[in-house]
């Protein structure tokens, strides 16, 4: 791993302070830092300034700094190329960036001296159904969401296991999930939280006006159908990874399936997943109660 490519959010990072710290840190170690033209200039320090297309096919490693949401724009362009990423924490919770902004330093030298490892995460392949053709497709590493779109109205959402009826969902809209995105919207539905190294696929319904409001999980080879109901006579959202969002009418459907690509997560942390999810959520937790009124 000697070329290093940089991708970084620069609301995050306004004044471009860490990805200087990363730079130095990756030409300390004798790596090439690349970097977009505009940042390399800005930081100096040995960054190589590429455009993105070709630092893609140059790099042997992506890092991202952000926030989760910065990883997930990242991950969403890498995929295909198989290249895998880290995450640099700049903002809150960060389940999906493994390391601190203070702990930079540390983190190159353990992917440059080779101690790391490659952890493979399972994506979900999206299809829109319109008049029983696919319309457009995506891919998702956390989840996919069918929901409300500006009006304010229960969804009537019929939602299909393998072809098999599994229920029909008067609710705010359905979360398909990855074990990724467990900890993501589906957490904060009432999902389960689920180890991100298994394949398996989450439904969790959102608010539904039923007497019971539980998720569902199945395997990763099913099909996931969800369809809105054809008497709708309102719209509904798709949203994938909260980065692109399609609008479907009554009588449209979202099937969703395993990716036959994944995403490929660096890590260089010693602690085991339910650690790091305990360390965050409380983390959290102490933060919120340290900046109450």
């Amino acid at each position: 791993m000697k070329n290093i490519g940089i991708i970084v959010n620069k609301d995050k990072d306004k004044t471009l302070e860490y990805t200087t710290t990363l730079v130095k840190s990756i030409c300390r170690k004798g790596g090439n830092a690349l970097l977009k033209p505009s940042v390399a200039e800005t930081v100096g320090n040995g960054g190589m300034g590429v455009e993105e297309d070709e630092m893609l096919d140059k790099a042997d490693l992506i890092i991202c700094l952000g926030g989760d949401g910065t990883f997930l724009r990242v991950a969403r362009k890498v995929y295909k190329k198989g290249l895998p990423i880290l995450g640099i924490n700049l903002g809150n919770l960060g389940f999906l960036t493994e390391v601190d902004k203070k702990d930079i330093s540390k983190a190159v030298d353990c992917i440059l001296e080779g101690r790391y490892r490659i952890e493979e995460r399972m994506m979900l392949e999206a299809s829109i159904i319109k008049k029983g053709e696919p319309v457009e497709k995506d891919v998702a590493l956390n989840d996919v969401v069918v929901s409300r779109g500006a009006f304010p109205r229960v969804l009537n959402l019929k939602a299909y296991i393998n072809n098999q009826f599994l229920d029909c969902f008067p609710s705010d809209g359905i979360i398909i999930s990855t074990p990724t995105g467990s900890t993501a919207y589906s957490l904060s539905a009432g999902g389960p939280i689920i180890d991100p190294d298994t394949e398996l696929i989450l439904l969790t319904p959102i608010c539904p006006h039923i007497l019971y409001s539980r998720s569902f999980v199945t395997k990763s080879e099913s099909i996931i159908k969800i369809e809105l109901d054809e008497s709708s006579g309102y719209n509904a959202m798709v949203t994938v990874d909260g980065q692109i969002g399609f609008e479907i009418a009554g009588g449209d459907s979202i099937e969703v399936r395993k990716s036959s690509y994944t995403v490929k997560f660096v890590s260089i942390s010693s602690r085991n997943f339910f650690g790091i999810l305990r360390t965050k959520i409380n983390d959290r937790g102490e933060k919120l109660r340290e900046n109450e009124v």
